[in-house]
């Protein structure tokens, strides 16, 4: 067997398909629920680097979709608060990695080989929701007064994450693995849902505003299949009052190995090298 302590330095591209899902205020009680109901498909490019056997440096765009409802919810007081969003999420993403067990593809190396990732992103959402049969774009609206005097401003499309979590790798050839990763992004904004504080009462609010934002900011008259809308005092509590959404990326890729382990390209030029398989 082949000892991973020999030195290596290693780059790759890899393409991978996986899930997107959500957590925030929006959610259900029950895990295996949040990611059957919350999840939706995700793609990832991105190019890695790895060198010493122990550290990687991984650059990433992904795109997928997330969304919530509080229909799927075992509490009855969140199915009468009726709130629905769906939104794609676009991820620009650098992340370092450690090898804990090092890592090398040459003939002989461990075909299974974990890792530990961390990192920042950027990222673009856009919540809307179904209303009378149509989408509906919920941030232009300030469903919780965003834009009326006295609230905040309307809140930015985009934010930052902190990620963090782990992966592994299977070793299938010294140019092709296979690696399964799941990392947790604790966003820096609280409506990638649109829900984050309170409601305002409805006769106030439809007087500040005429567009749907009164319609949509308290849908419980829906649930209980009324016409008039249900007219909570200014101050009720509606979302989780600033506590951030997070999202969750897990994702299978294919990689492509660009250099063997001493940093030789492997495809093209006069000195590339030959590609062995195991």
């Amino acid at each position: 067997m082949v000892s991973t302590k020999t030195f290596s330095q290693y780059s790759e591209i890899g393409v991978g398909v996986g899930l997107s899902t959500y957590w925030g205020d929006l959610n259900g009680n029950a895990v295996l629920n949040n990611m059957r109901y919350n999840s939706g498909l995700a793609f990832q490019f991105h190019y890695r680097y790895l060198y010493q056997n122990r550290w990687g440096l991984k650059a990433s765009f992904t795109h997928g979709r997330v969304k919530g409802d509080d229909s799927n919810s075992d509490a009855e007081w969140q199915k009468q608060r009726n709130l629905s969003f769906r939104s794609p999420i676009t991820e620009f993403g650098f992340f370092a990695e450690y090898y804990p067990f090092g890592f090398n593809s040459i003939k002989g190396s461990f075909r299974f080989q974990p890792y530990l990732s961390a990192g920042v992103a950027y990222f673009l959402f856009n919540p809307s929701t179904i209303y009378q049969g149509n989408e509906v774009f919920l941030q232009p609206l300030g469903t919780e007064g965003q834009g009326l005097p006295g609230y905040p401003d309307l809140y930015k499309k985009h934010s930052y994450a902190l990620a963090f979590g782990g992966g592994l790798k299977y070793i299938i050839s010294e140019a092709v693995n296979i690696s399964g990763e799941v990392l947790l992004r604790k966003s820096g904004t609280d409506y990638i849902d649109d829900v984050s504080t309170y409601y305002i009462n409805y006769d106030e609010f439809k007087a500040l505003k005429s567009n749907l934002a009164p319609e949509l900011s308290n849908r419980m008259n829906e649930y209980f299949g009324q016409a008039e809308p249900i007219r909570l005092e200014t101050g009720s509590q509606r979302g989780g009052y600033k506590i951030n959404d997070y999202y969750l990326i897990s994702m299978i890729s294919l990689n492509i190995m660009l250099t063997d382990n001493k940093g030789r390209k492997r495809f093209g030029g006069k000195n590339a090298v030959i590609c062995p398989t195991f």
